[in-house]
């Protein structure tokens, strides 16, 4: 009897908790600039605007370090990828039953 009331319970709980499903994984952003710093600050911009945009999504998303960013010339300007390890998690309601 017990264990019955315990497995309605758990199956209950279940049902109406948002299912999380999150993934880490490394991510590049690439952007271009006059200056390494330039660059580098504006590959950074691209990753936190990243981040921000997931919540529009239904999504919680964070960079998990502050990354590399590595440069190379192009032409006058410079050329920088940040590659950061991230977190992005989908939340999904359960649909009612």
């Amino acid at each position: 009897m017990r264990l019955t009331v315990l497995a309605t319970a758990v199956s209950a709980v279940l049902l109406l908790a948002p299912a999380v499903h999150a993934q880490d994984a490394r991510k590049s952003f690439t952007a271009q600039g006059p200056s390494e710093k330039a660059a580098c600050d504006a590959a950074n911009k691209q990753a936190r605007d990243w981040t921000r945009q997931g919540k529009s999504q239904g999504r919680s998303r964070e960079l998990l370090d502050d990354g590399k960013c590595t440069c190379a010339a192009a032409g006058d300007a410079q050329s920088c990828t940040l590659d950061v390890a991230v977190r992005d998690e989908q939340h999904e309601e359960e649909e009612e039953r």
